[in-house]
């Protein structure tokens, strides 16, 4: 789709800090993340619903985010890696993957609550980094 933001991302026509990329999916931090290291794993074919995807597709969106999960647990300690499939900000399907501290963290709290992080770009390189060496 010539208007989706992700679709541009996976086809590598805008910047994004990828910690992960295959030939089905492209995960990338989130510039806005809830917490340090909150990643989104996007397949490169575009649907607005993660369960309209064909099996193969969805399976390799599932395996990504897992393998996301295992780099921000092993490189940044969170109590939790939590996950969550939404979808209304980008009409694109993405899982959300976000190192938990709080039991709210995966709650709209942080978001009407203004605590929703803003990095700039040496913020999320320097967690792209860490997390594509763990």
């Amino acid at each position: 789709m010539k208007d989706c933001i992700f679709c541009k991302i996976a086809a590598g026509e805008l910047p994004a800090s990828v910690v992960y990329e295959d030939n089905q999916v492209v995960a990338f931090l989130d510039i806005h993340p809830l917490r340090p290291g909150h990643t989104l794993v996007i397949p490169k074919v575009h649907d607005p619903d993660l369960h309209h995807l064909d099996d193969g597709t969805f399976d390799a969106v599932t395996r990504a985010s897992k393998r996301v999960a295992g780099m921000i647990e092993r490189t940044l300690s969170p109590k939790r890696v939590g996950f969550q499939v939404a979808g209304w900000d980008v009409p694109h399907a993405h899982v959300h993957v976000v190192p938990m501290e709080d039991s709210l963290d995966l709650t709209s709290n942080l978001i009407l609550t203004g605590k929703r992080g803003s990095p700039d770009a040496e913020e999320l390189e320097k967690v792209r980094v860490k997390l594509a060496l763990g």
